[in-house]
């Protein structure tokens, strides 16, 4: 069962990109992704329904087959053997592939978990773009068993680490709940910068001063500090970084956030780009893939679904990218066959999100039958300034 013409631009990038991969797995992928676009939804039933129109009623049941197989483990397909996706072996090369189509310089990549309710728990690494995020490495888990959550972190960080040359600037931002002294090591150890949260009653010796609470170095509500020194007091917590105290109007409380960069080489409010992740998450399930609606309960099952869901982000927030960038440069979508750089726009203007814009485009084209643009890229936006309402003093190192 071949995939559709217009679907062999898709075909040819899985094949560049995801090379560790079988032809019968390509277009295995490559099936699901065309369904679950022109469906709206990436549960295999919504897949199958959507489809069925193309292959016909006759050979919905084989392409049900088809699909239900490509997640699973050799040993459990209907005719065991061993061809079984290893979604860990597909990280770097996602990875690649992201950067592949990257027209920036640096990359924001956020640590986060998402649960489906009491079922499943999966940590991931997401690369931060336009108010989402692409996910690139995973972890999948049963919920509310005990376990750790911080070896299989770090060894996602080591799987991606070969993807990323040294000389790309990357920072890695993960919130409260994750800071780790050893995930902070692990950060610094591939050449990253870590942009880590951490929580409220932490202590603070900024260099030639007193320790003291963190928070406390700003005076309240519109305020924020920057500087080096000494985070917490006793080893192994304790660091030598710089510390970012961002209290803005709106917030309840200031966030302090350390990192290794110098004070005078990061924004304080560069940390709210970690909320990309939280829309990432969103778009994954009721805002996008109804990744929520799924009934599957075995967790390396759940994975391989989880690359289908990664591509058809990746695929989808590319296509949005060119045609939101055609809109600013006012060119019709269809003519913008290279990537130009949009003039910087505030966040608060995008009406439209990049991956709805990006959905609608290419359900369009397929059930068009239109072939598929070849040529799409992503272009980061500038990342977040600090407004001119807030009060920022910078201790330079």
């Amino acid at each position: 069962m071949r995939v559709p013409a217009e679907a062999y631009p898709m075909l040819a990038a899985v094949e560049t990109h995801l090379p560790g991969l079988s032809r019968a797995q390509h277009e295995g992928l490559v099936w699901w992704v065309y369904g679950a676009v022109i469906g709206g939804n990436a549960c295999q039933a919504a897949v199958v329904a959507a489809l069925e129109p193309l292959v016909g009623p006759m050979r919905t049941e084989a392409l049900r087959r088809r699909l239900r197989a490509w997640l699973y483990a050799g040993a459990d397909k209907e005719v065991p053997c061993r061809a079984e996706i290893t979604p860990a072996a597909c990280f770097a090369p996602l990875l690649g592939w992201v950067r592949a189509w990257w027209q920036g310089e640096a990359l924001a990549l956020a640590v986060d978990a998402t649960a489906l309710g009491d079922r499943l728990v999966v940590v991931t690494i997401s690369v931060l773009y336009r108010d989402s995020a692409i996910p690139v490495a995973w972890h999948v888990t049963a919920a509310n068993r005990p376990g750790a959550w911080l070896a299989p972190l770090l060894g996602l960080l080591d799987t991606l680490a070969p993807a990323v040359p040294a000389t790309q600037t990357v920072v890695v931002l993960a919130d409260r709940g994750l800071w780790s002294p050893r995930l902070w090591d692990a950060i610094r150890a591939h050449g990253w910068h870590p942009l880590l949260r951490i929580r409220q009653e932490a202590t603070f010796r900024p260099r030639g001063g007193k320790r003291g609470k963190a928070a406390t170095l700003v005076p309240g509500p519109g305020h924020a500090w920057v500087g080096a020194g000494t985070a917490y007091k006793d080893a192994p917590k304790r660091k030598d970084a710089t510390l970012i105290v961002t209290w803005e109007a709106e917030q309840a409380e200031p966030c302090l956030v350390l990192t290794d960069l110098a004070p005078e080489a990061v924004d304080p409010c560069w940390y709210g780009l970690r909320a990309w992740i939280e829309l990432g998450f969103r778009t994954l399930k009721s805002g996008g893939w109804h990744w929520e609606r799924t009934r599957r309960t075995d967790p390396d099952r759940v994975a391989r679904h989880w690359l289908v869901l990664a591509v058809a982000t990746l695929w989808v927030l590319a296509t949005g990218t060119r045609v939101e960038d055609a809109t600013h440069l006012g060119r019709a979508p269809a003519t913008l066959r290279v990537a130009l750089p949009p003039p910087p726009t505030p966040r608060a203007t995008r009406v439209v999100s990049v991956f709805t814009r990006g959905l609608a485009w290419l359900r369009w084209q397929l059930l068009r039958g239109r072939r598929l643009w070849s040529r799409i890229w992503l272009w980061p936006e500038p990342w977040p300034s600090a407004p001119t309402s807030l009060a920022i003093v910078v201790v330079h190192s």
